[in-house]
């Protein structure tokens, strides 16, 4: 497979090292869950672009799909967490701010990535 080279970029580490704590706190050390498999692998990223080096293309790649799929399900998942804390409406909106910031973030990394995408094709 391919390697692409991948420059440190301390706001990118950031960002996969958040999501990797987030998920951290649904990991059951005993089964092999998505949050296990979610935690591994922003923690993997997190330390690619903290350090940088190379890594498969095909990583890049599902790291890619993986955030564009967070941005453009944002407002579905909006609509559904306003719909279901109806009763809740203060709730609903710290849930809806999160999934906001998640969404702004996958952005950026859409965007940063697929110019790493682009320069290795």
């Amino acid at each position: 497979m391919k390697q692409i080279n991948i420059a440190p970029d301390s706001q990118i580490a950031v960002i996969f090292k958040g999501w990797a704590a987030d998920w951290a706190k649904d990991v059951q050390s005993d089964k092999k869950d998505m949050a296990k498999k979610f935690h591994t692998v922003y923690n993997i990223a997190g330390e690619l672009f903290t350090k940088g080096g190379e890594v498969e293309v095909s990583f890049v790649s599902a790291l890619f799909n993986d955030c564009k799929k967070k941005s453009d399900m944002a407002e579905a998942m909006n609509q559904k967490v306003a719909e279901s804390l109806k009763s809740d409406d203060e709730r609903a909106q710290k849930i809806i701010a999160k999934v906001n910031a998640a969404a702004q973030d996958a952005a950026f990394v859409v965007n940063h990535l697929g110019q790493i995408l682009l320069q290795s094709a």
